[in-house]
């Protein structure tokens, strides 16, 4: 009668076999349900506004929906880590922004935001415009820091959070001004901070491009400067910050799509292929253009480079700033 049991080397070989067929057969028929994308940010918001422009375009290219999940809470850190801790099965993903590699800098987070995540693809970068309430006396950045300066504490300026780029670009003002005496006032939402500035409850803010730019264009916001490394093309007359007031005042902020750490690397490149698809498209490249962003469209190797290089600049600069929320 022959031998039923297997040789262990055996065994362990079809085990192996077995682990490594399961993710390629589950990347040859994914998706086949719909994928959940987190947005750490409310409805409205800067963020959110780029996903549902873009990512849920994807659906087509997939064949099956794609729910925008709007995760608040706590700079993005709520919808950030309910992502790190989700299945490594390509159905539910991250959409974030520049808070990914802000917030470890300034706050106690609960991911590892090179370790806990596989990037997608860089979807584009924007840099943020400093705008004032249309009543402001100061229309130029010196005349900002000399009001500043005269009324030290009297002036606010808003954020869409700690840790993201309208923080630490108000920070860096506060800074190269000369240490000027400024309340950072953050808010939840791009929503909430813009209209604290048009009813003048702050004085001042760093929205991205594409959330102050309508406001401006309408009458609702004065323009002083961005923060990029060239002008806007929408308002070539608006300087940089680095023109305005000091060489060197450059940040910009980048949205991308990741997936948590250890999701098969096929569905990380089907994932990417259809991104990349819908960024090829001409009205959501005019779109995102015409917003003052720059169309990326990276591999995941490139957008892992950005980022570890972008997760210490910020958190260099949080040391820099002493910036910290706890």
């Amino acid at each position: 009668m022959p031998n039923v049991a297997a040789p262990l080397h055996r065994r362990m070989f079809a085990a192996l076999v077995l682990a490594l067929a399961v993710p390629a057969l589950h990347a040859q028929t994914y998706p086949t349900g719909p994928i959940r994308v987190v947005v750490p940010f409310p409805a409205g918001s800067g963020v959110d506004g780029v996903a549902r422009a873009v990512i849920s375009r994807m659906a087509v290219g997939l064949g099956q929906p794609i729910l925008i999940d709007n995760r608040a809470g706590a700079g993005g850190n709520i919808g950030t880590e309910f992502v790190a801790r989700a299945p490594k099965d390509g159905y539910t993903l991250l959409f974030n922004a520049t808070q990914l590699v802000g917030n470890p800098g300034i706050s106690n987070v609960k991911y590892d935001a090179v370790k806990d995540f596989a990037p997608v693809s860089l979807v584009s970068r924007v840099s943020a415009m400093l705008v004032v309430p249309t009543d402001s006396p100061a229309r130029s950045v010196p005349e900002l820091i000399a009001l500043a300066k005269d009324k030290p504490g009297s002036l606010s300026y808003a954020s869409g959070g700690n840790g993201g780029i309208g923080h630490y670009s108000g920070e860096l003002l506060k800074s190269n001004g000369g240490n000027l005496d400024i309340v950072h006032v953050p808010y939840k939402s791009a929503a909430e901070q813009v209209t604290s500035v048009m009813t003048n409850q702050t004085q001042l803010a760093f929205p991205a491009l594409q959330i102050a730019l309508p406001l401006v264009k309408a009458g609702k916001l004065r323009a002083l400067a961005v923060t990029g490394q060239r002008r806007s093309a929408q308002f070539p007359e608006v300087p940089t910050m680095a023109e305005a007031m000091k060489p060197g005042f450059t940040l910009d902020a980048w949205y991308g799509l990741l997936a948590p750490a250890g999701t098969p690397a096929p569905v990380i490149a089907r994932l990417r292929a259809e991104l990349v698809k819908v960024l090829a498209d001409p009205a959501v490249r005019e779109s995102l253009t015409s917003a003052s962003q720059d169309v990326v469209g990276s591999t995941p190797g490139e957008f892992a480079e950005v980022i570890v290089q972008d997760l210490k600049l910020w958190t260099d600069l949080a040391v820099q700033l002493k910036v910290r929320v706890d």
